[in-house]
C-alpha cells in the first residue's frame, strides 16, 4: 500500500509540474506575442519616419548607400546631405545659408531661365560663346596689328615720299629762280621790242594815214555795191527756186532711155556714161514711156516701173546695166524711159533728209538708215542739205517714219520722264511743220519706198 502510494505522488508531482510549465510557456507566449506586436508596431512607426527623409527605393541607390557608409563612422547622412548643400550654396552664389528660391532668383538676373534649361549647359553656351568672342578678338586684334604695321609702312613711305618731294621742291625752286632770271630779260627785251614796234606803228600810221582813208572809202563803196548784188543774186535765185522744175516735179523727170536690149540676156544699155556723170551700182527705174512717171491722185504714191537696172559698167557716152527686177510680160525694149530721183545728167538734186527710217524693213527705225540715205544720195550725184529748215533751192524732202504724238504725261511724272516727253513733241511737231511747208513750197515729199522706186533700188 506504501509503494502505490508513492507512485501515485510522483504521478501528481509531474503532473503539476506539467502544468505550472504549459501556464509557464503560456505566459512566455502571451508575453513574447504582446513584445512581438510592439516591435513590429515601432517598425512600421520608425519606416514611416525613415520614409519623411529617404524612401525604400531611394535606400537602394549608390549614392545613399555611400552616405550611409560614411555615416557609420563620421557625421549623420543628414549631416553630410546639410553640409553637401551649404557647400553647394557657397560655392554657386556665395552664400552658404541662401535657399534655393533666392538662388534661382540670383541666376535668372544672370540669363538662367528658371526651367527648362541647366545651369551648367547655360554657362557651357556662354563659355563657348565667350570662347567664340575671344577668338573673334585675337583675329581682330591680329588685323588690326596687321593694319598698324601697314600703317607704320605706309607712314614711312610717306615720309619718304614727302623727302623726295621737298628735294623735288627745292630743285623745281631752283629752276623756276633760273626762269624767273630768263623772264625777266625776256620781259626787257620784250619791252624793248614793243617800243620799237609801237613807234614803227607810229610812223606807219602817219606815213599812211592817207592811203587808209582812200581805202575805206573804196570798201565801203565795195560794200554798199556787194550788198545791192546780193539782193540782186537772192532775188534771182528765188526767180529760179520758183521756176526751175517747180511746175513738173524733179522726180518725174526722165533720166535716159534704153538704147538696145540684148534678148532673153539681163543685160541692157543706156544713152547715159561717164561723161554723164554714170557711176558704178547706180540703179534705175524704167517706164514704157515718160507719162507713166505719174503721182496716183488717190494714194500720192508713185508707180514701180516695169523693171529696175543697176550700172554694172560705164562707158564715155553709154552704160551697161543688169536687169535687177522685172515684171512678168513686160520686157526691157529699145525707147524705154529710165529714172533715178538722185542722178540727173545736168543738175545737181539737193535733198533734205529728215527724220529716222527703217530700211531694212525690220520694224526699228534708225538713224543709221538716214545716214544710209545720205551717203547714197551723195554717192549717186546729189547733195544733201544739213540742218532742219527748207532751203529756198529744196527739190526734194525725204521724210522718215512719222514720229508719234506722245501721250498725256501723269501727274506724278519724272523729271527723266518729261524731258523725254517734251523730245517726242518737238520731234512730232517738227515733222509735221516740214511736211507742212514742204507742201505750200510745192516740194516734193518722198518717204523710203518712194525714194527707192524712184531710184530703182531693190536691195532693201
Amino acid at each position: 500500500m506504501a509503494a502505490r502510494s508513492t507512485a501515485g505522488t510522483g504521478v501528481v508531482v509531474s503532473l503539476v509540474v506539467f502544468v505550472l510549465c504549459a501556464v509557464f510557456l503560456l505566459i512566455l507566449s502571451i508575453v513574447f506575442y504582446t513584445g512581438q506586436t510592439k516591435a513590429a508596431q515601432s517598425n512600421v512607426e520608425a519606416q514611416a519616419a525613415l520614409a519623411k527623409f529617404v524612401t525604400r527605393e531611394q535606400q537602394n541607390r549608390d549614392q545613399i548607400k555611400a552616405l550611409v557608409a560614411k555615416a557609420e563612422h563620421g557625421p549623420s547622412v543628414v549631416q553630410q546631405l546639410q553640409r553637401e548643400y551649404q557647400e553647394l550654396m557657397g560655392y554657386v552664389s556665395g552664400n552658404p545659408g541662401n535657399t534655393f528660391a533666392a538662388l534661382q532668383s540670383e541666376l535668372v538676373r544672370f540669363g538662367v531661365p528658371p526651367e527648362g534649361e541647366s545651369v551648367r549647359n547655360v554657362l557651357q553656351t556662354r563659355v563657348q560663346n565667350l570662347r567664340n568672342t575671344q577668338n573673334d578678338l585675337d583675329s581682330l586684334t591680329t588685323k588690326l596689328t596687321d593694319r598698324g604695321n601697314e600703317i607704320s609702312e605706309l607712314r614711312a613711305r610717306a615720309q619718304q615720299v614727302q623727302q623726295d618731294h621737298l628735294e623735288q621742291l627745292d630743285a623745281v625752286r631752283s629752276g623756276i629762280a633760273e626762269y624767273g632770271e630768263a623772264a625777266e630779260e625776256y620781259r626787257r627785251e620784250v619791252d624793248e621790242a614793243k617800243n620799237d614796234y609801237f613807234g614803227a606803228i607810229d610812223r606807219l600810221r602817219d606815213e599812211f594815214e592817207g592811203q587808209i582813208a582812200g581805202l575805206e572809202n573804196e570798201k565801203d563803196t565795195l560794200y554798199q555795191q556787194v550788198a545791192s548784188l546780193k539782193g540782186r543774186v537772192d532775188e534771182l535765185q528765188a526767180i529760179l527756186s520758183r521756176s526751175r522744175l517747180r511746175a513738173e516735179n524733179p522726180a518725174m523727170l526722165v533720166d535716159g532711155h534704153i538704147i538696145d536690149a540684148a534678148g532673153s540676156s539681163d543685160r541692157v544699155f543706156i544713152d547715159r556714161g561717164r561723161q554723164h556723170r554714170i557711176v558704178l551700182g547706180m540703179t534705175f527705174e524704167v517706164y514704157d514711156r515718160d507719162s507713166a512717171i505719174r503721182v496716183n491722185p488717190n494714194t500720192g504714191d508713185l508707180p514701180r516701173g516695169k523693171a529696175s537696172l543697176q550700172v554694172i559698167r560705164v562707158a564715155d557716152t553709154t552704160s551697161t546695166c543688169k536687169i535687177t527686177r522685172t515684171v512678168p510680160g513686160r520686157p526691157v525694149v529699145r525707147n524705154d524711159v529710165i529714172a533715178n530721183a538722185v542722178y540727173d545728167p545736168n543738175y545737181v538734186f539737193r535733198f533734205l533728209v529728215h527724220g529716222k527710217f527703217d530700211v531694212d524693213g525690220d520694224g526699228r527705225p534708225s538713224e543709221g538708215d538716214a545716214e544710209y540715205l545720205r551717203s547714197l544720195i551723195i554717192d549717186w550725184g546729189g547733195s544733201v542739205v544739213t540742218g532742219e529748215q527748207l532751203p529756198g533751192d529744196l527739190d526734194f524732202l525725204v521724210m522718215g517714219v512719222a514720229p508719234p504724238l506722245p501721250p498725256p504725261l501723269a501727274a506724278n511724272a519724272s523729271q527723266f520722264q518729261i524731258d523725254d516727253w517734251v523730245r517726242k513733241r518737238r520731234a512730232h511737231e517738227k515733222y509735221q511743220e516740214l511736211f507742212t511747208q514742204a507742201r505750200e513750197a510745192q516740194i516734193p515729199v518722198l518717204n523710203s519706198n518712194r525714194f527707192f522706186i524712184l531710184i530703182g533700188h531693190t536691195e532693201r
